[in-house]
């Protein structure tokens, strides 16, 4: 139920996007939110997806990874297609919706598939790091951030564990009706917390067995090189980027 999801899990495997900088994966993420949010045509959103899919060739990641990403959408898909019936919006709207929706989710689980937490929390930490100048916290926001995409995967192994067990004892959450689910579910979240509460308490202490120490500067064991590659991606997206802002005033 629960294997479909697919954001926070890192898959180990040698390619040109895993051996990136985290920095210019970042930023190649954020200037392609960009460009979902400028992109009001389905040629620029046909644009968009050719270069999700280039990106998922060049991570040697299997593609039923992405398909299973897709597949964990499909109630807020339909959630979606229902609502704009509703109001009688455009089709041709309605798929643009339904496009950018599919491409955020595609091109952050590139993201998180192909960078370790650490590495999220370095390439953060380089991002944000001219908000320094004006006293905010960048090591804390980071490192927030790449804790709560670690925690991902983590609450979806245990909810796993609840599921099978609680199906052990004779819940059913597949052939039960509407009430049944909603109570079944109810009995699924109580302890999901509770266990993400308990990992919090544990990831706390462990920090604090190893003196981890938040306002300290902090060394990195892996050095990140910005290389050819990263430029190349890079000026990729903001030329594509800049490519769909003028197209996009020009058709207003």
């Amino acid at each position: 139920m629960l294997n479909n999801i697919t954001i926070g899990k890192y898959y180990p495997v040698r390619s040109r996007v895993h051996l990136m900088n985290p920095l210019s994966k970042i930023i190649c993420t954020i200037t392609f939110v960009l460009m979902c949010l400028f992109a009001n045509s389905m040629l620029m959103n046909a644009m968009l997806f050719i270069l999700v899919i280039l990106m998922i060739i060049n991570s040697h990641i299997p593609v039923k990874y992405f398909f299973k990403t897709i597949r964990s959408l499909r109630f807020i898909l339909l959630f979606t297609i229902i609502f704009n019936m509703i109001l009688n919006i455009y089709f041709e709207t309605t798929l643009i919706m339904l496009s950018r929706l599919i491409l955020l989710v595609l091109y952050t689980s590139i993201l998180t598939l192909t960078t370790p937490p650490t590495e999220i929390t370095y390439g953060l930490e380089k991002f944000l790091s001219p908000l320094k100048v004006f006293k905010v916290p960048v090591n804390r926001m980071a490192l927030s951030i790449s804790i709560a995409l670690r925690f991902i995967p983590t609450i979806i192994d245990e909810g796993n564990k609840i599921l099978k067990s609680q199906a052990c004892r004779g819940i059913d959450y597949n052939s039960s009706n509407i009430k049944d689910k909603l109570v079944a579910i109810k009995a699924l979240i109580v302890p999901m917390f509770v266990l993400t509460i308990k990992r919090a308490d544990e990831l706390a202490d462990a920090m604090e067995v190893r003196l981890f120490s938040i306002y300290r500067k902090r060394t990195n064991f892996r050095q990140n090189k910005w290389g050819f590659y990263d430029t190349y991606l890079v000026s990729i997206h903001v030329v594509l980027m800049l490519t769909l802002i003028v197209r996009s005033f020009m058709v207003l």
